[in-house]
């Protein structure tokens, strides 16, 4: 029995311990520049071991993340990022692009996203040849384009808020697709979604002998590295999709004033997450709104304080009759549905230096009293 009990607490202790692994390498991994974090994913999806359980063995699949897709800025490039050539070499860079985006083109948009974008079938070069019509090296082109194009997004997609201290990520669009906002990433390791790993299908070929134990063992260590990655990938898209969803008439208006108030803390409760996970995630990276405007993430949860001055402030620069703290303590209520005291109502304003409807005297005195 003791020997049972010392089990159990050893296996809850390396279960614990394993645990505090996967959440240091998800910090990592989130702290990550985006281009280095698209860089990683390309390279572990290149190894030979990925390409044989994907394509070989069919043991991995992508799973999309609903309402997200690619950007339709996917392949656009403006001229004005010519500009700063940095270490690229520019006109090579954008004629070899200019050829193979006229194969793509040529290929289709349907045929691209499905054999391409979102490969979910797992074929092979040849296959994929034969059915788009094309030779396995424009294949194998078109591939390198679409790598290409994910880890070059800083250059293709510039964020209007870098600098030579500090370097923004815009990472997706929101776009307006029939009546509801679709979430178009820049990048197709982000548009492809997440990993899904048939565990019960490589436990039967493990059984069959398909595999070494070398090759367990490589394949166990690579699962484990492309399980951090979807915990990335999905922390970014369910951080986007609350934003989304908190500050739909913002992206719908683009007014500053309808913000709601919205902090990293309640995201955070809602999807599951740490407060710090939230905070890495959205450091340094941007978002374009439908109306073609960038914002930085974090633009997106105004402080509660400041939402419910700029609320008092349009009520006193619109509302007739509001004579007293406490009527615009009912409004706030009434239309907005937000509740604060009348002190801190008498408080906010008078940090805004606006006085309510009919009482230019209290007014005067707290300029008097401020000055």
């Amino acid at each position: 029995m003791p020997s049972m009990i010392t089990e159990q607490r050893q296996s809850q202790q390396i279960r614990q311990e394993l645990k505090q692994v996967f959440l240091i390498e998800q910090a990592k991994l989130l702290e990550m520049p985006e281009q280095t974090f698209i860089q990683l994913v390309i390279e572990l999806e290149k190894t030979p071991l990925f390409v044989r359980l994907y394509q070989e063995e069919k043991l991995i699949h992508y799973q999309r993340v609903p309402k997200t897709d690619i950007s339709s800025q996917y392949f656009q490039l403006r001229e004005e990022t010519t500009a700063d050539k940095g270490s690229l070499d520019v006109e090579s860079l954008l004629e070899n692009k200019a050829r193979i985006v006229r194969l793509v083109e040529k290929l289709g948009l349907e045929k691209f996203k499905r054999y391409f974008l979102f490969p979910e079938s797992g074929m092979v070069l040849e296959e994929i040849a034969e059915e788009c019509g094309l030779s396995i090296s424009e294949v194998r082109e078109i591939n390198d384009l679409v790598n290409d194009f994910s880890i070059l997004s800083e250059f293709y997609h510039p964020s209007a808020f870098s600098s030579e201290q500090i370097r923004y990520s815009k990472i997706a669009s929101v776009e307006r697709r029939g009546d509801s906002f679709t979430i178009g990433y820049l990048s197709a390791p982000f548009a492809r979604g997440r990993y899904r790993i048939d565990y019960g299908s490589f436990e039967e070929l493990r059984v069959r002998g398909v595999f070494t134990e070398t090759e367990v063992s490589e394949a166990k260590q690579l699962f484990k590295r492309l399980e951090s990655v979807n915990s990335c990938k999905d922390t970014v898209s369910q951080i986007l999709q609350g934003i989304v969803d908190k500050q739909a008439l913002y992206l719908e208006c683009g007014d500053p004033k309808s913000l709601l108030p919205f902090s990293q803390k309640e995201l955070a409760e809602k999807i599951g997450l740490a407060p710090s996970s939230v905070s890495r995630a959205i450091n340094r990276k941007s978002l374009e709104t439908p109306l073609g405007t960038e914002v930085p993430l974090k633009h997106f949860f105004p402080r509660s304080k400041k939402f419910k001055k700029e609320l008092i402030k349009q009520l006193l620069e619109t509302e007739e009759g509001l004579s007293s703290d406490d009527a615009i303590k009912t409004e706030l209520q009434e239309k907005f549905g937000v509740t604060i005291s009348r002190r801190s109502v008498a408080d906010l304003r008078k940090e805004l230096r606006l006085p309510a409807s009919r009482c230019k005297s209290k007014y005067v005195r707290y300029e008097s009293e401020g000055d």
